[in-house]
């Protein structure tokens, strides 16, 4: 009998711990195994081929991963956050559609991931009423809109991202929007990390793609993120919002001015929304070093423009 090499048996006290526990948690996998946590996150990349071979499934979460359960079809999307994060997002999204979406708003443009799921549960439990909703998520409270009363509903088509509940590559491109309704639009963003320096990011070029679509169209940007995100990196940027110029955005401004539409504007609305962490002021958080912040309890809000010349 051959014998296994050391990471053939890593792979397998792997997935014997995620068939006993269902989860794992890649620090404590380190330590365990003595190797580093990118040397883990890659045998996850294995782990899901093994398993998809068994009819099985992987879903990444925040510090880990865990076998998706056929009962729970969202299984890992909340679970994966710590319970503070989920604080302060469950705060946050209650702030952004209390202060952010009026009754018979613009078109809102919702982006994906949990904190924008909260946002469309907020609509429904605040009654938010005449509100059009275009999105490429397909996360359980924005599913739910579909059904609630007060909104016109539309989801853009593509190829799903399974551990994100999204979709990507929108057959109509940057003109999505022409088969739903005209503008001016309100995106609600969120993002998996945010710097000063490189902005808005997340993991998967195909979204960041679906962000800036959601950019390019909208009259005004708001973007959420609790605080755990901010001096986070990710794997790409979406936008500078508003710290930098962003090339790709103001080419696509030009081309819009040259054809006519949006003469004279120079800038984009950005609105930022963060939580202010227990012990700290907003002063002291890292975006009031480039912004001016706006306290409103524990939410912290940034105004600013992202350039367009």
């Amino acid at each position: 009998m051959p014998v296994k090499t050391e990471k053939e048996r890593r792979l397998q006290t792997i997935i014997m711990r995620l068939l006993r526990d269902g989860r794992v948690h890649t620090h404590e996998l380190s330590q365990d195994l003595n190797v580093t946590e990118v040397a883990i996150r890659s045998d996850f990349d294995e782990i899901e081929t093994i398993l998809k071979a068994h009819s099985l499934s992987l879903i990444r979460v925040w510090g880990g991963a865990e076998l998706a359960r056929e009962d729970h079809p969202f299984h890992g999307f909340y679970e994966g956050a710590s319970s503070a994060e989920m604080d302060a997002i469950q705060m946050l999204s209650a702030y952004v559609a209390e202060t952010c979406i009026k009754n018979w708003d613009k078109p809102l443009l919702l982006d994906a991931g949990r904190t924008i799921d909260l946002v469309a549960r907020q609509v429904v439990v605040q009654g938010k009423t005449g509100l059009r909703v275009i999105t490429n998520s397909y996360a359980p409270h924005v599913l739910a809109l579909c059904s609630y009363g007060g909104v016109e509903f539309a989801q853009l088509g593509g190829i799903p991202v399974a551990r994100s509940f999204c979709y990507v590559d929108c057959p109509d491109g940057d003109e999505f929007y022409q088969y739903c309704w005209a503008g001016p639009f309100k995106a609600i963003l969120s993002g998996a990390g945010f710097g000063l320096d490189a902005g808005l990011m997340v993991n998967n070029p195909k979204i960041i793609e679906m962000k800036q679509r959601f950019i390019k169209v909208a009259d005004e940007v708001i973007v959420v993120l609790d605080h755990t995100k901010f001096g986070k990196t990710a794997r790409g940027t979406v936008t500078f919002c508003g710290l930098k110029p962003d090339p790709w955005l103001i080419d696509h401004a030009a081309g819009r001015h040259a054809a006519g539409h949006d003469q004279g504007k120079t800038g984009l609305p950005l609105t930022l929304v963060t939580d202010i962490p227990p012990g700290k002021k907003a002063g002291d958080l890292e975006l009031s070093r480039a912004l001016t912040p706006h306290a409103d309890g524990k939410v912290c809000v940034y105004k600013t423009m992202i350039p367009l010349v």
